[in-house]
């Protein structure tokens, strides 16, 4: 009598609801997306900024650089390679800081290379500035 009663018993099976474990999921999917802060980037500003800068009041060195890849300092076309020798030059009192304008259609890799350059020359700060359309 009492092996089938254990037979029986045996040969159901238990279910897990999961129900309950899903929607406490989502739960705290909603909890941690609400309490999320979202921080915003900073990117390329328009406008060149700098307390150092308009504390010692002299202006940056500046270079253009055109969509047709040309670099120019005052309207005067340069050579990637002479802009370290510029830098250098012009840092004779101090280190100077350098504002790259770049027009729209200018290749990121070449306003690169002058950042790298300007570096290179001993530039305490170099920054980008969209040129205005």
């Amino acid at each position: 009598m009492m092996k089938g009663r254990t037979k029986s018993h045996n040969s159901e099976e238990a279910e897990i609801n999961v129900s309950p474990l899903i929607d406490m999921v989502f739960i705290l999917l909603i909890f941690f997306i609400v309490a999320t802060s979202f921080v915003n980037e900073v990117g390329i500003t328009p406008k060149y900024k700098d307390s150092a800068e308009s504390s010692s009041k002299k202006p940056p060195l500046s270079f253009e650089l055109s969509g047709s890849g040309q670099v120019t300092k005052n309207g005067v076309s340069v050579e990637l390679r002479e802009i370290a020798p510029i830098v250098r030059n012009a840092s004779a009192q101090s280190r100077p800081s350098v504002l790259v304008k770049v027009s729209p259609g200018a290749r990121a890799g070449l306003a690169t290379r002058v950042m790298d350059q300007a570096l290179l020359g001993g530039a305490k700060a170099v920054k980008l500035s969209p040129m205005p359309k």
